[in-house]
């Protein structure tokens, strides 16, 4: 493997110089600098992170961590994190941690032994673990939370409005003539929390009962737990008419429980979901409360490198607001009540 050496002598100049080349210094001459990039191109030579990283006090090299890849949610907004990072030159580095402390704790340090200058987390249960967020504090580099319900006060952070999503979705199902429906969320879940607070205030706000043995937790965000929760709420009285779940992903378990069943969606069945991962993949086409995946991973990924160039104020968080989209898994229900005035304000596409 070609060293700098090797460079500069094929080159005919100093090491020094082409030191200055590789790190975009000043003072090079045009002639030189395409002398060096030639000898480079020749010897195929790839310069050593470790040791650019020691001489320059940078490595270009950021971490980011997700719960889980399986997720559809999560790669879109990786990409959108790793094509900002691109554009400033910049390496990223993914972990999976699959919402263990353990894989989280590895990660973190193997990530941060290997240079990476700051870290993208989502605000997860195992990233606000003690030993996790000790290790995340005491590595001194920005940290930024995305995603997520988990704020963390010494972080920045990008969190949707998870409330006000779940407030308009189901609104909108009220508005339809539904009155009985059924809520899927996860157990120990600081966003089915908040999500379940705008499902209830809309409930309020229409004037309804809410009927908590319409509200199904499940173990995970999987689209098992989604079929298992409706095939138990398919044997509830009243039977509810229309579903909202936690994620496109349990919404798919939903469809799938209804299909088997074989009840007509949306004549006898309306799903909606939330986080618009598979909404238009599935059939019916599923009506979603829509995050703004990529304006997430942008602003996240801004916020880290804004620290990254020094910036030093306190801790920022960014809320963003969903917007529901309008597809074929609902509709009204066949013989509906009279129809709950619409409210303002709520965003719809």
């Amino acid at each position: 493997m070609a060293t700098i050496r090797d460079v500069a002598r094929r080159a005919g100049l100093s090491v020094a110089t082409v030191s200055a080349v590789l790190n975009d210094k000043p003072g090079v001459s045009e002639r030189s600098e395409q002398k060096v990039l030639q000898a480079i191109k020749e010897l195929d030579y790839r310069p050593n992170r470790v040791a650019r990283a020691l001489s320059r006090n940078s490595s270009n090299t950021v971490g980011m961590l997700v719960p889980s890849v399986d997720n559809p949610f999560f790669p879109q907004v990786v990409k959108s994190v790793e094509d900002v990072f691109f554009e400033n030159r910049y390496v990223t580095l993914i972990g999976n941690t699959e919402g263990k402390t353990d894989r989280a704790l590895y990660y973190i340090r193997s990530m941060l032994s290997g240079w990476a200058e700051g870290l993208i987390i989502t605000l997860t249960w195992e990233m606000t673990q003690p030993e996790v967020l000790d290790n995340l504090k005491r590595a001194r580099v920005p940290v930024v939370g995305l995603a997520g319900a988990r704020i963390i006060s010494d972080f920045d952070a990008v969190v949707p409005d998870d409330p006000q999503g779940a407030f308009d979705a189901v609104y909108y199902l009220i508005n339809l003539g539904h009155r009985n429906i059924g809520f899927i969320g996860v157990q120990d879940s600081q966003s089915t929390t908040l999500r379940l607070e705008g499902y209830r205030n809309a409930l309020k706000a229409a004037g309804l009962t809410i009927q908590d043995e319409l509200i199904m937790l499940g173990r995970s965000y999987e689209k098992a737990d989604g079929y298992i929760l409706t095939k138990a709420l398919l044997r509830r009285r009243p039977r509810p008419t229309a579903l909202f779940c936690y994620n496109d992903v349990m919404a798919l378990g939903a469809l799938s429980a209804l299909h088997e069943e074989n009840i007509r969606i949306p004549e006898e069945m309306s799903i909606l979901g939330f986080d618009d991962t598979a909404g238009s993949y599935c059939y019916p086409q599923l009506t979603s409360v829509a995050l703004p995946k990529k304006e997430m991973g942008f602003l996240a990924a801004s916020l880290l490198l804004d620290r990254l160039k020094g910036k030093d104020t306190p801790p920022e968080v960014i809320t963003v607001k969903p917007s529901l989209i309008l597809r074929e898994s609902t509709g009204p229900v066949v013989r509906q009540s009279e129809p709950v005035p619409k409210r303002k304000g709520m965003s719809m596409i």
